[in-house]
């Protein structure tokens, strides 16, 4: 049975992932060369080896990094005190602006172009941002559900369906090369959009509507 590799660590484990993510992230896995992370990481290629005995090792290790990293890219805090009707808004303009950002671009274009060679590795990234973007919505929908400002039974799943709506195609648009599509008209836009489109669906009924409901029971 073969003795399955081993990721060594050290003084300059950090630097060295550093490095290879930003390779990975410039050229893809197969375009990667070893001397380009070495450079990048500022170490021998020795060096390199000594912590990644094999390039897939290195890109999963990188990735993970990477995967890490955007748990603290977004921020959707809002003012206690806001309510749905500005921070709805507020949270879809954060959203299509962070799902169209270079930097997370690059990281869905390696995942996507990798899926084949590292499935798991993918379904990883594909689950942390979307748990990462529906956790962050959910508190606030939760909070505006208790206190009547909004209507929904579900806000695991309304949270998102209010990423799908923020993206509304800008992503794919960008990720396949469209860049232009991207401009901060157009991501206002779809934000607006977005924003107007869940605040209709999920407006509380009126007290009128409901004290006609329970009269006809």
């Amino acid at each position: 049975m073969t003795k399955p590799q081993e990721v060594g660590q050290g003084r300059k484990f950090g630097q060295v992932v550093s490095g290879a993510a930003a390779i990975f992230l410039r050229d893809g896995y197969a375009g990667a060369s070893v001397d380009d992370i070495a450079r990048a990481a500022q170490v021998s290629k020795a060096t390199l080896y000594s912590y990644f005995p094999d390039k897939r090792l290195m890109f999963q290790e990188a990735m993970r990094s990477e995967v890490a990293r955007l748990d603290g890219s977004l921020a959707l805090d809002l003012d206690a005190l806001v309510g749905p009707d500005r921070g709805i808004p507020q949270i879809t303009a954060r959203i299509a602006a962070w799902l169209v950002d270079p930097a997370q671009i690059r990281l869905y274009r390696v995942h996507m172009a990798e899926a084949m060679r590292f499935a798991a590795l993918s379904g990883q990234f594909h689950d942390a941002v979307s748990r990462m973007l529906r956790d962050r919505i959910r508190l606030h929908l939760d909070r505006w559900v208790a206190a009547g400002l909004l209507s929904i039974d579900d806000t695991d799943l309304a949270a998102g369906q209010l990423v799908a709506l923020a993206g509304a195609g800008l992503q794919e648009s960008v990720l396949l090369g469209q860049s232009q599509a991207a401009t901060d008209a157009a991501v206002r836009a779809a934000a607006a959009s977005a924003a107007s489109l869940f605040l209709r669906a999920h407006a509380p009924a009126p007290p009128h509507a409901m004290r006609r409901t329970i009269g006809t029971r």
